[in-house]
């Protein structure tokens, strides 16, 4: 065999060879993932391990995350230009715009610690994955005991896809006066992530007023309680602005007044991991004709386990959809 020869087969053999080569060398390199929390923060990063009950993510900050399965909404291949391979930070406060809830639930044992311009602290809490209970009560140090007020609300949600959600609920709210009492029968659903999204909701109010009752002559007679009931529309939404700010909205239509006597309120909210900061403000009817809107301030405290899951060694408490299975 001549010196031709030979280095033509070398050059075949190694152009036969180079796509097998390439094949085993893309394979032996991990595809990247995007990991979605339900509380809507992402994960970016690579699959080391999983089995039917958890999944190891390797992050390209080096961070091994052990996720368990009942925080995740979905995994994803690819990852977003965003992530760079760092969590994607989620606003913990996603159920909830400036007061009114969004469509999204409180997940079990999820809930927060909020204020609402300092004397009006309350909490959530999530009972199960759908159901979820609030209340409040103010602590305003020139008002007694009796002209306090309080509110208690429950809601019922349900999250089908991560860009689709919705809830039904009720509040009620009142004090120790009897002459005090407002309630709500609402329905809210929420379209979009977290970080861009539009809420709508329809509520049926009452409020509970007292009227002087009178006799033909004129005379006083006594008092009654009436409820008196009507339709209202809320609409509002949130836009991410950066990693740790977002403007929320949240307007209030009652649909027998004109739009100069509707109620509308803006918000810049600011976040971590656990903490979120609204400050903006209302233009209420009536108290704007005065020439000042009122200022919007609240604050609130999360907890649970998708707090948890977003710090590195508690991670285990993260949960993933199933795991197909191979056939």
């Amino acid at each position: 065999m001549g010196t031709r020869s030979v280095r033509s087969w070398i050059l075949a053999a190694v152009l036969a060879a180079a796509p097998a080569a390439a094949a085993e060398q893309v394979e032996a390199v991990p595809h990247r993932v995007t990991v979605t929390l339900k509380d809507g923060g992402r994960l970016v990063g690579t699959i080391v391990s999983e089995d039917e009950t958890a999944l190891t993510l390797l992050t390209a900050a080096g961070l091994e995350l052990r996720l368990v399965r009942d925080a995740i909404a979905s995994v994803t291949p690819g990852s977003d230009a965003r992530g760079a391979g760092r969590p994607e930070l989620g606003d913990p406060n996603d159920t909830r715009l400036m007061f009114a809830p969004t469509g999204r639930p409180l997940a079990r044992g999820n809930g927060y610690f909020s204020d609402h311009y300092v004397l009006f602290p309350g909490f959530a809490y999530g009972l199960t994955d759908n159901l979820s209970l609030s209340g409040g009560v103010s602590t305003i140090p020139t008002l007694g005991l009796a002209d306090q007020l309080f509110y208690v609300s429950t809601q019922l949600g349900f999250q089908p896809t991560e860009k689709i959600a919705f809830s039904i609920g009720g509040l009620y709210a009142g004090g120790t006066q009897e002459s005090l009492g407002a309630g709500v029968l609402y329905g809210v659903t929420t379209l979009g992530r977290p970080e861009r999204s539009l809420t709508v909701g329809l509520a049926l109010g009452a409020v509970r007023d007292e009227e002087d009752l009178a006799n033909e002559h004129g005379e006083f007679i006594g008092r009654t309680t009436r409820w008196r009931s009507r339709p209202i529309v809320m609409a509002g939404g949130t836009f991410r602005l950066a990693r740790r700010a977002s403007l929320v909205s949240e307007n209030w239509f009652f649909v027998d007044r004109p739009l100069s006597q509707q109620t509308f309120g803006l918000a810049l909210r600011l976040f971590s991991d656990r903490i979120s900061v609204d400050v903006g403000f209302l233009i209420v009817p009536g108290i704007i004709d005065e020439g000042f809107p009122i200022p919007w301030l609240s604050f609130s405290y999360h907890f649970g386990p998708s707090r948890a899951s977003r710090r590195p060694g508690a991670a285990e408490h993260v949960s993933l959809p199933p795991r197909p299975s191979r056939r």
